[in-house]
């Protein structure tokens, strides 16, 4: 399988602190079945940004530490690139790093809280630059659970998403799992990732949330969206996906009540 988003750069962003522990999350990473990892460090705007340069310079130690300590796991440099207005010239100018320095596909994380008023445009502005925008864990953001009709929009547009396989663990809260089974069971996700900035206390939950994702991809969508589409981020092919989307409902609840309604009809007989 392929992670196209983890932090597990040392000493960059919020993610690793040291190439031991960067080491250590390859490890548990590779132990829950990856094989190739992207490099996503926070990318903000500001006068001290992380440059593409330095991405790929700290991306190239860990790969090389990786070897020598007999990691097999392959290691491609990536961003995960904070929205902002001005997104799209930034990466006309060469100050953005794309997902595997390819130049075809850019992870784009949006506020917690709140969809900028700016984020239709700027997606609009990168598609014009070439670049296909890929939103990082939009099962996270409160802004999309207040207005989930924007994911099927964005689909529409050529928006792609990848989704955290921690969240249907809950390891973010009941919403982002609900969201994340929503898209799920909709045909709105084409990638996954750990999200990983450190070395997980749950090794055993995250191959359970994987074994989850299968199971409700089906084996054919599970390859899909692990291994096929993001090894064209990697090759820079063109994914092509369905216009036609729907954000189907999964009401969990009332699937638990529709069983239970059964066992009463069956015990009052």
């Amino acid at each position: 399988m392929i992670d196209i988003h983890s932090h597990i750069l040392p000493s960059v962003d919020d993610g690793s602190k040291s190439m031991e522990e960067s080491l250590g999350i390859l490890r548990q990473l590779q132990g829950e079945g990856f094989n190739t990892i992207l490099a996503t460090p926070h990318v903000m705007e500001g006068t001290d940004y992380l440059q593409p340069q330095e991405i790929l310079t700290a991306t190239e130690s860990v790969r090389q530490r990786a070897i020598e300590a007999g990691i097999t796991v392959e290691v491609f440099p990536g961003a995960e690139n904070y929205i902002f207005p001005e997104m799209a010239k930034w990466a006309r100018d060469g100050k953005l790093m794309t997902l595997g320095n390819t130049g075809t596909y850019i992870l784009v994380e949006l506020p917690m809280m709140e969809i900028p008023r700016y984020t239709d445009q700027v997606f609009f502005e990168l598609q014009v630059e070439g670049l296909t925008p890929v939103l990082a864990h939009p099962e996270r953001y409160q802004g999309l659970f207040r207005e989930p009709q924007r994911i099927t929009e964005w689909a529409k547009r050529g928006i792609l998403f990848q989704i955290d396989f921690r969240s249907l663990s809950g390891r973010y809260g009941p919403q982002p799992k609900r969201l994340a089974e929503r898209m799920i069971s909709s045909g709105l996700i084409h990638f996954v990732g750990s999200d990983a900035h450190r070395i997980s206390r749950s090794e055993s939950t995250n191959k359970e949330a994987l074994q989850t994702l299968r199971q409700m991809l089906g084996e054919e969508r599970f390859e899909e969206v692990t291994i096929k589409n993001p090894r064209s981020i990697l090759e820079g092919k063109v994914i092509q996906c369905s216009s036609d989307y729907m954000l189907n409902d999964v009401d969990i609840k009332k699937k638990k009540r529709s069983l239970w309604s059964i066992i009463g009809k069956i015990m009052s007989k």
